[in-house]
């Protein structure tokens, strides 16, 4: 016994079963609607310190103060959530989180090593992407207690807007004890689309659909289907849109009681001998012909004349007649002679003469038959030779030749070269039926009339054919030359890269790959590592190479001149009040000098206070106990659209991501300001970007390229197609006509028949009229969606 699965179920229910198990497979394969990923590409802790100050691992030099042993084990850290005018550090991360293993040490560069996933964070997310966010990257020392907060080196946030894209945004963290630079985009999973990774469109072939999906995610039907579904099929061109149907492209099944490729013949009655149909099951009688299967002849005497010798028929009824028999003749059919000659039988001047069974008639010349009636066919054989047509007079023929030749029966060659026929060419030669042009180089045809069309492909990558007379020229595209495109113009042969870049040619331009320490598009910009000013405290910063230094005040110290020196730590100090200390010295008369103990640091003014007590006032910009913080002006987030926010003394400067500009960076540079749109194209403003609606018969990027009105399949019947910008003309061969070449001269479409838009189709000696929809008749006359009468 052999089990079926389901065999219980009825074929709608096994269907809905199968459409849920499609649908529970295809749930648990799409997760993810789209993943945001992060890649870190540089970073810089010259001195190897924590965000507090202290060293990775060792202790500080006393002399410079920098750290000794081991460098740090650096990764870093990224939590992703919901988008924060004011970002803040707590909260849960509602888009994700995650860590790298440890990349570097202190300092590192990944600009150029993008195979190594180590340094790529992917966070999944499975909802509509909402564009903004906020972003929290975290760059920590790996120790066996790597979770405790004193353990981190730095920490970076951004708030932002981005769209799915296959580009990468930069970003830089140029603050605090470390720099370091990272990369992020947002990509939709395979089969979403849109700003939110939220159109779902997957392309599909099976019983449901039939469709592939363009690069908006919009349903984009298979060729033969139709439909907002693309689920119906496209029937068999002609075929009859009320009587045909069909389940797959290119088919037309017919209806009941009706037939033919096109379904538009109806089925007669059976048995119906005489007779045709408007509608099925019908018989109407041809011309005389009736009864109810058209069986039954009503002109018996046209369809078998039965009198002899003359005599006239009457139809009397159905397959009934009577003869009317002339002088001297007598019988049903006439046929007994008494004295045949009396009524003149002969025709045509042929003489009488009577016989024993009736007559004879001896016919004049040209003249046959009985009664002399038949006119001798002088053209049976034709006697006109090479294709010359025959016309048969009453007492000879004419023969009507074709224009090669001439005579009375067209065996004499005439010569074609007297028409002049031949243009473009050096002479006309006549030949026995035929002439032969002598032409010149470039031209060719029938009658050389016609350019040769010399563009066969020989242009490469992308260069367009340009047809000459005898030649042709490529117009090679941008970043390529030579007769035939074939050359890769090299833009690294001008060494463009300065400061040791080195020069990576690419197609229509070149990458410069800078050195350590040179940026820009040519390696020309030195990198300055003091812009922005890392030093504190008014301390002046000098570039160097790869690294800065920090020239510190008398009473500061560190690597950004972050820290307050303190005098008494080295030398004996008095504490005069709270804001003036003695210090020991050799250099005065009195072994003593008093400084100002600047607890205040040079961003504020130190006041005495009674007891001993002292206050600080701090310069604009300024906070704290000691007025030794920087008041974070880019708190506030005041950057729009992506743009980096740079803090100042009391002030801020916004970086703009591309495609932005302003103070806050909420102007969007307009890309079309210059036009770049050729030949009359629209532009169309994009962030960061532009797009060109093209007239008709351009294309590309900037409507540069023209678009050809021409193909092989354009002009029928060897119809030469010629391109006129915004639209095409044939040029038709002897015999066809029409805008395609498609209708055949003396053909019985012309004048076209079919009214109301309706196509006509040669059949044999006769058309049929293909109706466009709400019309039909043998000529389209008649509107489906007439109502009168009135059901």
């Amino acid at each position: 016994m052999i089990y079926e699965p389901f065999s219980w179920m009825s074929d709608r229910e096994k269907l809905g079963v199968v459409a849920f198990l499609l649908c529970l497979c295809f749930w648990k394969v799409t997760l993810a609607s789209g993943q945001f990923e992060l890649e870190i590409l540089s970073m810089q802790n010259v001195n190897g310190e924590l965000q507090n100050g202290n060293c990775c691992d060792g202790t500080r030099n006393p002399g410079d103060r920098k750290c000794t042993r081991d460098e740090c084990d650096t990764y870093f850290k990224v939590c992703l959530k919901e988008y924060q005018s004011r970002v803040t550090a707590g909260g849960p991360c509602s888009f994700g989180s995650k860590s790298t293993p440890v990349i570097g040490g202190n300092t590192f560069n990944l600009k150029y090593n993008r195979n190594n996933e180590k340094n790529r964070i992917v966070i999944p997310f499975s909802f509509a992407w909402p564009r903004s966010y906020t972003l929290l990257v975290e760059a920590w020392d790996y120790n066996d207690n790597s979770t405790n907060p004193d353990r981190i080196i730095e920490k970076a946030s951004h708030s932002g807007m981005i769209n799915p894209s296959r580009q990468w945004q930069t970003l830089k963290h140029n603050a605090g004890v470390a720099h370091f630079e990272y990369q992020i985009r947002v990509t939709c999973a395979e089969h979403y689309y849109g700003f939110g990774c939220n159109k779902f469109c997957r392309p599909r072939d099976d019983f449901f659909t039939h469709h592939t999906c363009d690069q908006n995610g919009n349903k984009t039907c298979l060729e033969g289907w139709m439909g907002p579904e693309c689920n119906k099929a496209i029937c068999r061109q002609g075929c009859s849109p009320k009587h045909g149907s069909c389940t797959i492209p290119g088919e037309c099944r017919c209806q009941y009681g009706w037939q033919g490729q096109y379904c538009d013949k109806c089925i007669p009655h059976p048995g119906c001998v005489h007779g045709t149909c408007i509608e099925p099951w019908q018989c109407l009688c041809e011309t005389n012909w009736g009864g109810q299967l058209c069986d039954k002849d009503l002109n018996y005497c046209g369809t078998h004349p039965p009198c002899l010798n003359g005599g006239t028929c009457s139809n009397t009824g159905p397959d009934k007649y009577q003869c009317s028999c002339p002088e001297g003749y007598s019988g049903q059919n006439c046929e007994i002679a008494e004295h045949a000659c009396l009524s003149d039988p002969c025709h045509n001047g042929g003489t009488c003469l009577e016989t024993s069974t009736g007559f004879e008639c001896v016919c004049a010349p040209g003249w046959a038959g009985p009664t002399c009636t038949d006119n001798i066919d002088d053209c049976s054989p034709n006697p006109c030779g090479h294709g010359g047509t025959c016309q048969d007079l009453v007492d000879g023929f004419k023969c009507i030749c074709p224009p090669q030749w001439t005579g009375k029966t067209c065996q004499l060659d005439a010569n074609e070269c007297e028409g002049k026929p031949c243009v473009n060419a050096n002479s006309c030669r006549n030949l026995i039926g035929s002439y032969y042009c002598d032409c010149i180089t470039g031209w060719g045809g029938a009658n050389f009339i016609t350019d040769i069309n010399d563009c066969r492909g020989q242009c490469q990558n992308g260069g367009s054919c340009r047809d000459l007379v005898n030649g042709y020229r490529c117009m090679c595209s941008p970043g390529y030359a030579g007769d035939h495109c074939e050359k890769d113009i090299n833009e690294c042969a001008s060494n463009p890269c300065m400061n040791g870049g080195h020069c990576q040619d690419e197609i229509n331009g070149f990458q410069c790959l800078c050195p350590a320490g040179f940026s820009g598009n040519l390696c020309q910009l030195d990198i300055d590592y003091c812009e922005p000013n890392p030093c504190q405290n008014g301390a002046q910063c000098f570039n160097l190479a790869m690294d800065y230094f920090c020239n510190c005040p008398e009473d500061y110290e560190g690597k950004n001149c972050s820290h307050l020196k303190d005098h008494c730590r080295t030398t004996p100090c008095e504490v005069i009040d709270s804001c003036t200390v003695a210090v020991a010295s050799n250099s005065t008369p009195e072994g003593v000098r008093y400084i100002s103990s600047n607890v205040c640091g040079p961003h504020g003014k130190c006041k005495s206070q009674a007891g001993g007590k002292f206050t600080c006032e701090c310069n604009k910009g300024f906070t704290g106990t000691y007025c030794h913080e920087n008041i974070n002006d880019c708190e506030s987030n005041p950057c729009k659209n992506g743009g980096t926010c740079i803090d100042g003394i009391n002030s801020y400067k916004c970086i703009c991501s591309d495609g932005w500009e302003g103070m806050y960076c909420e102007t969007n540079i307009n890309d079309c300001s210059k036009n770049p749109c050729h030949n009359g194209g629209t532009c169309r403003d994009l962030v960061n970007d532009f797009f060109c609606e093209c007239k008709n018969g351009w294309k590309g990027k900037t409507c540069h390229s023209r678009d050809s009105q021409c193909d092989e399949a354009t002009c029928n019947n060897g119809g030469t197609c010629y391109d006129e910008g915004d639209t095409f003309k044939c040029m038709c061969p002897a015999g066809w006509e029409g805008a395609t070449c498609n209708i055949a001269r003396n053909s019985s479409c012309l004048p076209n028949p079919c009214h109301n838009g309706g196509t006509c189709v040669v059949s044999g000696d006769s058309f049929t009229c293909v109706c466009k929809e709400g019309w039909e008749g043998p000529t389209c006359t008649q509107n489906t969606n007439d109502c009168s009468p009135h059901p």
